[in-house]
């Protein structure tokens, strides 16, 4: 009898910590996620691009090395928005996907684009709000240093930069990483 119960009150804890995930954020929350995350794309792609431009894609690298944090931190101060890229194949360790929010980033995994646009995830774990939208990998500019052809003086330069570097090998559509907004919950 003791087991029993013991074995439906395990069942009631791990349906309450489900019903907890799939609890749905604040829709406007959702709304100034998704600008934030538009932000944070279109300024460091305008970083990347300019770059890419001016010193080529071997010279680009540094660029995103320093830019990318330096945007997500500039972005994340202005608010109780945070912001930043996560991946489970990354370039940065800093920015791999963390253990609660695997289950979220695993539906991007299986489908990140729904409708032609990449897909968006959204839910409250434990604290805090989250949205994480999809960034499937693009041909170009982007295949230059995450595609599965990569130049050698570039393979050479990633190598330098990011010595456990994981996020090479991509196609076109392929899931790259995901942008990650939270928010604590009010």
């Amino acid at each position: 009898m003791k087991r029993i119960l013991m074995l439906a009150a395990l069942g009631l804890m791990a349906a309450s910590c489900a019903s907890e995930q799939a609890q749905s954020p604040d829709p406007a929350f959702v709304q100034e996620a998704a600008q934030l995350a538009d932000t944070y794309q279109a300024n460091l792609q305008a970083e990347l691009s300019a770059a890419i431009k001016q010193v080529g894609p071997v010279g680009a690298i540094g660029v995103c090395q320093s830019a990318a944090p330096a945007i997500a931190a500039d972005l994340s101060s202005k608010g109780d928005l945070a912001v930043s890229r996560i991946a489970r194949r990354n370039r940065n360790p800093d920015n791999a996907v963390p253990a609660d929010l695997d289950a979220l980033y695993q539906q991007l995994e299986r489908e990140p684009l729904r409708a032609g646009k990449p897909h968006v995830v959204t839910a409250t774990i434990g604290n805090r709000e989250v949205f994480m939208r999809a960034l499937p990998m693009k041909d170009q500019p982007c295949s230059q240093c995450h595609g599965a052809s990569i130049a050698p003086e570039v393979k050479a330069a990633i190598a330098t930069s990011y010595p456990n570097d994981r996020a090479t090998g991509f196609t076109a559509g392929d899931l790259r990483g995901a942008m990650l907004v939270t928010r604590p919950v009010r």
